[in-house]
């Protein structure tokens, strides 16, 4: 399964930033090490990295109930980068309306990876109700606010081919809805 994750910017010093550097070099253990407790007191983050070692089977025996549980426990903090793992997860096992709510979730925080698939999800009809508008929306706020080049990008391949499947009202409407959006904090 395709599964792409982006964790949240780190602000704290000390073993949250320890353990993503370990995942980055490969010390899985160390990462487990560092990231289970901070995991058990509640750091989301933590929990995100958590949900990744077990859904890769990093450092961990692979297990995708643990990785959903550890997701679910950062996305219900408001995590978007839970959210969006574990809408990716249900996205996985086809269950779209799941994998949108998640999405929506991380998307109304600026997440540009759950707008995208959000997105998709609008355009294609899958787990909502087919709209172009949304779907236009979602692809423009990512193009516009997407963290990297890669999203954006997509992002605009997206909006440009909803666009072409909106009547001039609709259009109209659309980009009203973009210029209002603003993101939500994470909780």
């Amino acid at each position: 399964m395709a599964f792409c994750v982006a964790l949240a910017a780190v602000t704290e010093a000390g073993p949250l930033q320890d353990a993503q550097a370990a995942f980055d070099r490969g010390k899985y253990a160390m990462a487990l090490e560092l990231w289970l407790p901070l995991a058990e007191q509640g750091n989301p983050d933590a929990q995100v990295g958590l949900g990744i070692l077990y859904l890769g089977g990093y450092g961990v025996a692979k297990d995708e109930t643990a990785a959903m549980a550890w997701f679910r426990k950062a996305a219900e903090q408001g995590s978007a980068s839970g959210q969006f793992s574990l809408g990716s997860l249900y996205y996985g096992r086809k269950d779209y309306a799941a994998a949108a709510s998640w999405y929506r979730r991380a998307s109304e925080q600026g997440n540009a990876l759950a707008q995208i698939r959000l997105a998709r999800l609008y355009g294609e009809g899958l787990g909502v109700t087919r709209d172009n508008v949304q779907a236009f929306k979602w692809f423009a706020i990512a193009a516009e606010h997407g963290g990297d080049s890669y999203a954006r990008s997509n992002a605009a391949q997206g909006r440009d081919a909803a666009v072409r499947r909106l009547a001039p009202a609709q259009l109209a409407q659309a980009e009203r809805l973009v210029r209002e959006w603003k993101p939500k904090p994470e909780r």
